[in-house]
């Protein structure tokens, strides 16, 4: 089983002295080729301000992020699921779990970022700013992601609670997994903002420490049933999930 969430725009500093970016190391080293030319052209764009703070979607205050994808082949590492910070991750409190559901969510839970694609919980990443909406030079990130979907995906079952931007990035084939939409309440009305992040990393966590493991979406709504979240069938290849309050 997978559980893949996305990145976050806010992401902690540092990372362990002497260690960097090993990118035959991350997960799915077949995309290496992939991850590379994305960072070559993030690095160059990053390389003038002007440019830089365009493509990136940024303001005048935006340069810290520059100066971080200029060094992003040197500067330090740390796991992604410690790197990621902010509502989804607050609510996850990754740092607070027991040693079992540690361990659960180092073997279940994985990352998709614009940058690195699919990567473990564990796989040493370093500060960067790269969204999926950002503007690179070269072909757009969905066209150089969305060719490896079915080498991305295959295999495990997915539980994808990616929001829309990076799941379209590369959607899930189908067959592979289940799509998680946090809406308002079971009736519709998608979920936006903090209620929907929160419910992510609660449901995320809770799954972790349980230490289940789903091959289906079936078996993951009947494990939502007894755990307190109110879940149910959507659109095909969904499930809607509604706010935790």
């Amino acid at each position: 089983m997978r559980i893949v969430l996305p990145p976050s725009e806010t992401k902690q500093l540092g990372g362990e002295t002497g260690s960097t970016l090993d990118w035959a190391s991350l997960a799915h080293a077949e995309l290496t080729s992939v991850r590379e030319g994305i960072a070559a052209d993030l690095i160059a764009v990053s390389s003038d301000d002007a440019s830089g703070l365009k493509a990136l979607g940024l303001g005048a205050k935006g340069a810290e992020w520059l100066e971080s994808n200029q060094q992003l082949e040197s500067s330090p590492v740390m796991p992604a699921i410690c790197r990621y910070t902010g509502v989804v991750f607050d609510a996850l409190d990754y740092s607070t779990l027991d040693e079992a559901g540690i361990r659960s969510a180092h073997e279940s839970l994985w990352l998709f970022s614009a940058l690195f694609g699919p990567v473990w919980a564990t796989d040493m990443i370093p500060r960067y700013r790269l969204s999926f909406d950002s503007k690179l030079p070269g072909e757009p990130l969905k066209k150089r992601w969305e060719p490896y979907a079915e080498a991305m995906w295959r295999g495990d079952f997915v539980v994808d609670l990616r929001s829309e931007g990076y799941r379209a990035l590369s959607l899930l084939p189908g067959g592979c997994g289940v799509y998680v939409r946090v809406v308002k309440d079971l009736s519709g009305g998608v979920a936006a903002g903090h209620a929907n992040k929160t419910t992510k990393g609660r449901f995320v966590r809770s799954i972790v420490a349980s230490g289940e493991r789903f091959t289906n979406g079936a078996d993951l709504l009947a494990w939502a049933a007894g755990h307190g979240f109110e879940m149910a069938p959507g659109a095909e290849g969904e499930l809607l999930l509604a706010v935790v309050d």
